[in-house]
């Protein structure tokens, strides 16, 4: 390339001469057309490249009314079942020429709707949403009077008028819930009780419900309201082992709250799967090298993230399509910290 080209900015004419193709050829093939044969599409990106052309995706947007870039609001990137859940959806969006732009809202309903306008004025092509605790529902009429399609995953909103990605919470604690019956325990407590929260009321309900079904009345005593954190976990477990009467099994509603148990039973000199059985829920890469291993429900975090992304996407090639929904069954991994014989 010359010097004199080098200075100046290289246009799609200076690229369909030095490719030998129409203009509008390389139009098409710089918006990611599939209607130009791979073998000339490659022709040109690599011409273009040889030229140093940079695409003015800002110019392409305000033409179009729209952008490559998908809004991802996640309410606890503490949490690594949401960093798993991104990673998959990131993943899923790139294959379709998208880039995503992530917004953590640290469960702040002022936050979610600042960056939810941000997404908005960038004119994001549709959003991923967690939504924050409580998030009043009238925030579905604003995002489709902003024309902003959207997929909530793992908290439902709105009913069945959205597209909604997630887990059956109630069977899988159900499933946790009942191995730990079958290993012969009977006193069982639940740890990550939330009255605000829709899905740790149902994992809660799936809970108690399995004790009821096998003859066990549920100790009000063992569902211990606590922080859906680390932190809470650790409290949830000390309130837990400072009771008279200790349960011998605990369901936990995920795994950050489990690996926070887990840390107490060590401050205590105890020891999951041998002292007390615990299982956790999602089912997170890092549930296999907690001290002892985690027994755990797979919820498949980056699996839920690549459906997300699939039905959005869809949504965006057909906004008039009937709503979506997408409810993952969990599978139990058992591992150490449920005291399970080892051929389970």
């Amino acid at each position: 390339m010359s010097t004199r080209q080098s200075e100046e900015k290289v246009t799609i004419t200076d690229i369909a001469k030095a490719s030998g193709v129409s203009k509008s050829t390389v139009s098409l093939v710089l918006n990611n057309s599939p209607l130009v044969r791979p073998a000339t599409a490659e022709k040109v990106r690599a011409t273009a490249e040889q030229l140093g052309y940079v695409y003015n995706r800002s110019a392409a947007n305000l033409r179009q009314g729209v952008s490559n870039v998908i809004g991802m609001v996640v309410n606890d990137l503490s949490n690594s079942f949401f960093v798993e859940l991104l990673i998959g959806a990131e993943r899923k969006l790139l294959e379709s020429s998208y880039i995503t732009l992530l917004a953590h809202t640290a469960e702040d309903q002022d936050v979610q709707r600042q960056v939810l306008a941000s997404m908005r004025e960038h004119k994001a092509a549709g959003i991923i949403i967690c939504p924050t605790f409580e998030t009043p529902v009238e925030l579905v009429a604003s995002l489709g009077q902003w024309g902003m399609p959207f997929v909530t995953v793992m908290r439902a909103l709105g009913g069945d008028d959205t597209d909604f990605v997630g887990a059956d919470n109630y069977l899988g604690i159900q499933m946790a819930t009942q191995h730990l019956i079958d290993l012969g325990h009977r006193d069982i407590a639940f740890i990550g009780r939330n009255s605000t929260y829709a899905v740790s009321l149902e994992r809660l309900r799936g809970y108690a419900d399995c004790l009821e079904k096998n003859g066990i009345t549920p100790n009000a005593d063992w569902m211990i309201e606590t922080a859906i954190s680390l932190a809470g976990g650790k409290d949830g477990m000390s309130r837990l082992l400072d009771q008279k009467h200790r349960p011998t099994g605990v369901v936990c509603y995920n795994d950050l709250i489990a690996t926070g148990a887990l840390s107490e039973l060590g401050n205590r000199g105890l020891r999951a799967g041998e002292d007390i059985a615990l299982v956790g829920s999602d089912g997170t890469a890092a549930s296999a090298y907690c001290s002892p291993p985690l027994t755990t429900l797979a919820l498949e975090p980056e699996r839920l993230g690549e459906v997300a992304s699939e039905m959005l996407l869809s949504r965006l090639k057909n906004p008039d399509a009937p709503p979506m929904k997408y409810l993952l069954k969990p599978k139990l991994i058992v591992r150490d910290t449920c005291g399970a014989p080892k051929n389970q």
